[in-house]
């Protein structure tokens, strides 16, 4: 192999080693998902954040999150087509008047700290929180039937993800629901396929879980960017 040939295999070499160096260095661009997010010295998250994406309403322009909030500011967004480093965001707080409308001030959190569903409406131009003390699996597939919850615990609160997780012996061809506070509102279901969020008694029944077999079962619901549960057989 003459000298020439040496030389170009070790350029290309030199080439390659830059470029591959290069990709690993680029900084990440995460992509937002269009929609409502939550954000706020009051919330677990301090900018724009992926797990600050609020959940769709049963209306147009309602939206809603659970979080731990405490005494501090909140500010929504309405993002299409934004990334971190380059976000397209549409700023709503309260106006003189209190109402939710876009351009509106930080919202002032002074609630009692502690776990809250929070819901925005741009239509009604309202927010709304419900303080959640517990939460808890009841029905005809659990030991207390439909008369007594078994509590489920919070056992993971990562970057503002809630993961509430319970052991629990239940009957096949059964049926269950999620509940807060052992009241019927606010509560989770399926609808038309769906874990779907009642949040006032005034509001339609999600409907119920049905258990296919016995067995002992790690239930666990979790309450992100998304709402989701698992029934788990063990």
């Amino acid at each position: 192999m003459n000298k020439i040939t040496l030389l170009s295999i070790a350029i290309l070499s030199s080439f390659f080693i830059t470029s591959c160096d290069d990709e690993v260095d680029l900084p990440p661009v995460l992509e937002i998902f269009d929609g409502y997010y939550i954000q706020g010295d009051a919330t677990p998250y301090d900018g724009l954040d992926n797990n600050g994406l609020m959940i769709d309403g049963n209306a147009e322009g309602q939206a809603t999150k659970y979080l731990n909030l405490k005494s501090g500011s909140i500010t929504v967004t309405r993002e299409k087509n934004s990334t971190t480093e380059n976000p397209n965001s549409t700023t709503f707080g309260l106006n003189g008047e209190g109402e939710f409308v876009e351009g509106g001030n930080a919202i002032a959190c002074t609630q009692t700290p502690g776990y809250y569903f929070f819901r925005s409406d741009v239509e009604a131009k309202s927010i709304d929180y419900v303080a959640i003390n517990s939460w808890g699996v009841i029905g005809s597939a659990t030991p207390g039937g439909w008369g007594e919850d078994t509590d489920m615990a919070l056992v993971s609160s990562d970057n503002g993800v809630y993961v509430y997780s319970v052991d629990v012996e239940l009957k096949g061809g059964e049926w269950l629901k999620f509940r807060a506070n052992d009241q019927w509102a606010p509560q989770f279901g399926v609808k038309d396929g769906k874990f779907a969020l009642r949040l006032y008694e005034s509001e339609d029944d999600p409907g119920s879980i049905k258990v296919e077999e016995t067995g002992l079962y790690t239930v666990k619901m979790t309450l992100g960017a998304a709402f989701e549960y698992e029934l788990i057989k063990k």
